[in-house]
């Protein structure tokens, strides 16, 4: 007898993932995320009526924070007393079993699906397999997480920002990176940090502990009211368009602590304390970064920030049973003048960004960076300092080019140094906005209606080609599509040259392709200078999820990159790379494809 599809995802063996029964399933879960998403993280009653139709079970006083995106829901288990944070994405082709009393950070991803690493056996229909992952109880997640296929994570264990969890984790150690590694066993010393922090002072309330480092209760009536008068503004901030600059940035000034002159603040956008943001003169803040803030964030002037970066100031405590009090401390972040952060970067609490830094993409900062420094990496490390032979060489390059008679596009479209606050070029970048999120809106399941608007956006758009919304894209006519080839959702574009992506290539969600680079002249990056690179991605590629590419790049026909990885350079033809920087670590060989399955062993 044959079995289903079903039938075949639930034994973890390959399946069609376009099978007409599990599509019926996922339709029916899409056009209730694509309804959670409209909901506001206030309206708890809401929320949690949707979230108990989405996910096979919800425990007791536990809650998810809108937007949350999952495939198919009934696979999933969330235990009693669990808290997750904003726009968190479970991808659940097989079961997802969390415990109780699970705090777990925004933009946290759990991927259980595993496509064929041989692209024959994508090829002439999407096929995948999937392994489970179980998160124990008394777990902190934090955020800009990734749990890998068929992961456990034990009890007690806590997870640093932005690590990418590809093997099991033991229970109360705390673990970090890009892998994941055990750093060292939870002990005694962990405890007395608690204590260390406690402000034992009647006179002094939480929001004085929170504003002095010290532990506070989290949720506090007058903190909780920060809180909801903040994220209600930001909801009104989200519905409108990045192309009303003025009107975004007025409204902006109502409920932050200051926001200077030609700052700008891109949506979608996240925070929970107005009152503890402070943003510099001409500093732009681009779409899809998060602020937890409970400590404050001061962004000095001229800064620049990617897309998809992530601000955590609050600092839970290691062991649960404190943990559980709902305390918490808060660390201030400070980003000084004319810092350039690329985009996909997590910055953790206690963290200063020193003058004219420039930190590259894809990196999680956990220590301070110096002055004129250019970090990267997971844990950030330095690379070099930024020297007056950068600036000598930006200027010779300016120098060849000051002749050529072109327009700012012109000079955009040849890769040359062009300056991004050229008039048609704003004007580009607007209409472009409008349509992306129009896009945005739909659901994933509107699939006659979604081809057409992304057939409306993109340059091509192959036959069967599928772009799930969120989307979003700078200026949408650099970008080819080829057949059959299925990006999946909040993905996000920067095509200031040509993005070429193949015929049946596979790009997990929240991937981040960026052709723009900028000049290490300050003075030149404040003045919206910038030049671009074509990126490739070869017919029957697979991107994992939250694979970060960079200006330049080509990725070879056929290869496979590793979730949460930050692609630097080209990768050949035929291979598995992963990491931060992305390395190969395999060719890809016919063994793939005789067995397809990846186990445990070799994760």
């Amino acid at each position: 007898m044959t079995k289903t599809a079903k039938e075949l995802q639930k034994e973890g063996l390959l399946y069609d993932v376009f099978d007409k029964e599990l599509a019926a399933i996922k339709d029916r879960t899409y056009g209730l995320v694509n309804e959670l998403s409209h909901v506001s993280a206030l309206d708890k009653e809401s929320a949690l009526h949707l979230v108990h139709k989405i996910v096979g079970n919800l425990g007791e006083e536990s809650y998810v924070v809108p937007p949350f995106r999952c495939d198919y829901g009934p696979n999933i288990t969330i235990g009693a007393h669990c808290f997750i944070n904003y726009n968190c994405c479970f991808l659940d082709s097989a079961e997802i079993t969390i415990g109780d009393y699970v705090y777990m950070g925004p933009n946290c991803n759990i991927f259980t699906p595993c496509h064929p690493i041989h692209h024959e056996l994508r090829r002439d229909k999407i096929t995948e397999y999937a392994l489970p992952v179980t998160i124990g109880s008394h777990t902190w997640i934090a955020g800009d997480v990734i749990i890998n296929p068929g992961v456990t994570i034990g009890e007690g264990a806590v997870i640093g920002a932005g690590s990418v969890v590809t093997r099991d984790i033991p229970a109360n150690c705390l673990a970090a990176g890009n892998p994941c590694k055990v750093i060292r066993q939870l002990n005694e010393n962990d405890r007395k940090i608690v204590e260390k922090l406690t402000l034992n002072d009647d006179t002094k309330d939480n929001v004085y502990k929170q504003e002095h480092g010290y532990m506070y209760f989290v949720m506090d009536k007058a903190l909780r009211s920060q809180v909801e008068n903040t994220v209600h503004y930001v909801n009104i901030l989200n519905k409108l368009s990045n192309s009303e600059v003025q009107r975004r940035r007025d409204f902006l000034r109502t409920f932050t602590q200051r926001l200077d002159e030609g700052a700008v603040i891109n949506s979608p956008f996240y925070m929970e304390f107005g009152n503890h943001l402070e943003v510099g003169i001409n500093s732009i803040i681009d779409s899809d970064c998060i602020m937890l803030n409970s400590g404050r964030i001061k962004i000095g002037d001229n800064v620049l920030i990617g897309p998809k970066t992530s601000f955590y100031t609050p600092v839970h405590p290691f062991w649960h049973d404190q943990r559980e009090s709902w305390i918490e401390h808060a660390e201030p972040i400070t980003i000084e003048d004319n810092v350039w952060i690329c985009g996909g970067v997590t910055i953790t609490g206690g963290i200063t960004i020193g003058k004219n830094a420039i930190v590259c993409s894809g990196s999680v900062i956990t220590r301070d960076v110096p002055a004129d420094t250019i970090v990267a990496g997971n844990p950030a490390k330095p690379l070099r300092s930024v020297t007056g032979q950068d600036i000598k060489q930006y200027q010779a390059e300016l120098a060849k080019q000051y002749d050529l008679n072109l327009t700012e596009k012109e000079k955009m479209e040849r890769g040359l140094w062009y300056n991004s606050f050229d008039g048609e070029l704003i004007k580009l970048r607007q209409k472009n906005a409008s349509k992306t999120e129009a896009y945005s809106r739909i659901s994933a399941n509107t699939l006659c209606y979604k081809d057409k608007m992304a057939n409306a956006i993109v340059h091509e758009f192959g036959e069967n080609a599928n772009i799930i919304p969120p989307f979003a894209c700078t200026y949408g006519s650099n970008v080819s599509v080829g057949k059959a080839t299925v990006i999946n959702h909040s993905g996000i574009f920067a095509d200031t040259n040509k993005i070429n992506i193949g015929a049946h290539a596979l790009i997990g969600p929240k991937s981040f392709l960026n052709c723009t680079t900028r000049p290490y002249d300050e003075k030149a990056r404040g003045d919206g200078t910038e030049k671009s690179a074509p990126i490739t991605i070869g017919d029957g590629a697979w991107l994992g999820g939250k694979v970060t590419v960079l200006p330049g790049v080509t990725i070879g026909r056929h290869s496979v990159i590793g979730s949460g990885s930050v692609v630097t350079h080209d990768i050949p033809d035929d291979v598995v790379a992963v990491g931060n920087p992305c390395k190969v670590i395999r060719p890809i060989t016919e063994e793939d494809k005789i067995n397809p399955y990846r186990t445990k062993k070799q994760q």
